[in-house]
């Protein structure tokens, strides 16, 4: 009886001793841990205990493949991950003058273009006097005329080119109003309090800045009278 009772308590221990190593080995498979220094170990943390953890992350390392081989991600604190800029679409392209509308290009200027009706080429400047300007010198091309028989039937009067200011002038000894048209139609002088072509009343004188046209037309409102036109471009 007693050897069959030692061999029931050896059977026991052997079966609880296998269930306590079986209960270690898979612990010890299962948790995980990552060392904060050589004596301290932390568990690693699931995702879902969310933000604002301050141990027990696993640090890991980007790899990319390189046709052959994995080879570890470059970059630095400071300027985070190396980009290779020469592999952007038009990272590589520098703009020129005559650069016409694109067809190999996808990327984007850090510069101003202007367009000169066929191509886009780089605004100019500097650094002391700003941007470039052209600015056209006023009386390159003139005209000027002193007509003397303005009466009943309208007149044109036709610069030779576009103008940029124009001068009338009526003198004292005009006898009457003449009438202009300033874009070179027919000139109408208007009834009375009707709105129409200007009237220029002897000694008036009407001056035009900044105005685009290629002729005005006079009439007079009665009899034959004198009108100067000057113009420049």
């Amino acid at each position: 009886m007693k050897q069959k009772i030692f061999a029931v308590l050896t059977i026991t221990a052997l079966l609880l001793g296998s269930a306590i190593v079986a209960k270690t080995a898979v612990s010890t498979i299962a948790g995980l841990a990552v060392a904060q220094s050589s004596t301290v170990w932390n568990s690693v943390k699931d995702a879902a205990l969310g933000d604002a953890l301050t141990n027990g992350v696993l640090a890991s390392q980007l790899y990319m493949f390189n046709g052959t081989t994995f080879d570890r991600a470059r970059g630095d604190t400071t300027f985070g991950l190396d980009v290779d800029v020469t592999r952007l679409p038009g990272g590589g392209q520098t703009p020129t003058d005559g650069f016409s509308n694109p067809s190999t290009f996808n990327g984007a200027w850090a510069l101003n273009g202007v367009f000169n009706g066929t191509t886009w080429d780089r605004m100019r400047g500097s650094i002391t006097n700003g941007v470039l300007v052209e600015k056209k010198t006023v009386g390159t091309q003139f005209f000027s005329v002193k007509r003397e028989n303005v009466g009943g039937v309208s007149i044109n009067l036709a610069f030779g080119f576009t103008s940029r200011k124009i001068s009338i002038r009526a003198p004292l000894t005009n006898t009457d109003e003449v009438c202009v048209d300033y874009i070179g139609g027919t000139a109408v002088c208007p009834a009375a309090n009707t709105a129409g072509d200007s009237r220029i009343a002897p000694g008036g004188a009407i001056i035009l800045d900044d105005y685009a046209q290629t002729s005005i037309s006079v009439i007079s409102s009665s009899g034959t009278q004198t009108i100067y036109v000057d113009a420049w471009n």
